[in-house]
């Protein structure tokens, strides 16, 4: 076992007794790159990355922009001229949360409807009509508030343009030539049968625990979601970053970060940012590091490429609600590639 094995073993030991948990490291110290996994790939579970998704669908508008078919700078009204503002949005901004479209999270009908029927999702015209129909947060390009439904309008002109559906374009485009075997996009409450399982206090009224792969549709999350494991999400990271799915380019046009309000700075954060689909921070004890979290009933994921470490991913995944917390492992994961020290368990 690597002294990397060894450190993942250690951060993940106390989250295991909660449920199925997994982290994966790609690391690039010499010619090869070294790749450390808990647990080994052939018995490595799968999850849902939740938000995680969000980078796959920027990945997807930035390959269009690259084939000339949409340009950042194009604006929603090509798409959906009767939202409000439409004129003055772009897609950029809504890659980027600067676009002042609602979101739903803290609405209680939206978690109330959940535990009443979660297996029932609210479809796109609901989505809309309970968020930006009701108007803007701010001004498009006057502030910053992160917006599911941003992501949901991009990943409907996405496929507009690409003419083919986000799964299709997962599978063919991103999956198939990174060699990812377990990345797909569910459609159905059937397609989570081979997730790890994992239980969630919000799917009933009177939050009794559910399976959530008996139960939850995935349509809950308005832009969709992507099954993957912490292997897979670091080799698609890896990948991403190396150019091997964008061009140096369009990555530069990803990683332009734009600065999170409200969000403090600590041991782990200079200065949180936003960019294209990714969470961003160019004052990181690392350098600069992007990534994305994820989480919702029953899963919680974290993934980070660090840039200055040599381009190191990590994606750490669990099957646990609560009392577990994916990024803190991946920051701990990412000192220990730093100093070359055990990091203390969180």
């Amino acid at each position: 076992m690597t002294d990397t094995q060894t450190t993942l073993n250690r951060l993940l030991s106390q989250a295991a007794c909660l449920g199925a948990v997994s982290a994966s490291v790609i690391a690039h110290t010499g010619a090869e790159p070294q790749t450390s996994g808990i647990p080994g790939s052939v018995d490595e579970p799968s999850f849902i990355a939740y938000s995680i998704t969000k980078t796959f669908i920027a990945t997807v508008v930035l390959r269009l922009c690259e084939e000339g078919r949409m340009r950042l700078e194009d604006p929603l009204a090509r798409w959906f001229p009767n939202i409000t503002q439409a004129d003055h949005i772009t897609v950029r901004q809504l890659l980027n949360h600067t676009a002042g479209i609602p979101d739903y999270g803290g609405m209680a009908a939206y978690h109330e409807n959940i535990r009443a029927a979660p297996s029932t999702p609210w479809s796109f015209e609901r989505f809309a009509t309970e968020t930006f129909e009701k108007g803007l947060s701010f001004e498009p390009g006057q502030g910053w508030a992160y917006s599911n439904p941003g992501y949901m309008l991009v990943k409907r002109i996405a496929a507009e343009v690409a003419g083919t559906s986000f799964r299709d374009w997962v599978c063919d485009r991103i999956a198939g030539p990174l060699g990812l075997q377990k990345t797909f996009v569910p459609e159905s409450v059937e397609h989570l049968a081979p997730l790890a399982p994992a239980m969630s206090k919000e799917l009933s009224p009177d939050r009794t625990p559910r399976d959530v792969r008996h139960c939850y549709h995935p349509g809950w999350v308005s832009h969709g979601v992507v099954v993957s494991t912490s292997s897979e999400i670091a080799r698609f990271l890896d990948g991403l970053f190396r150019a091997e799915l964008l061009s140096r380019h369009s990555l530069n046009q990803m990683t332009e970060l734009v600065a999170v309000p409200g969000v403090e700075p600590d041991r782990h954060r200079g200065k949180p940012s936003y960019g294209l689909g990714v969470m961003g921070d160019p004052e990181s004890p690392w350098g600069l590091a992007v990534g994305h979290n994820g989480g919702g009933p029953g899963y919680s994921a974290s993934a980070f490429h660090a840039v200055d470490l040599g381009g190191a991913s990590v994606c750490v995944m669990g099957a646990i609600e609560e009392g577990f917390h994916a990024e803190s492992i991946v920051f701990e994961i990412l000192n220990y590639l730093s100093h070359g020290r055990n990091p203390s368990a969180p």
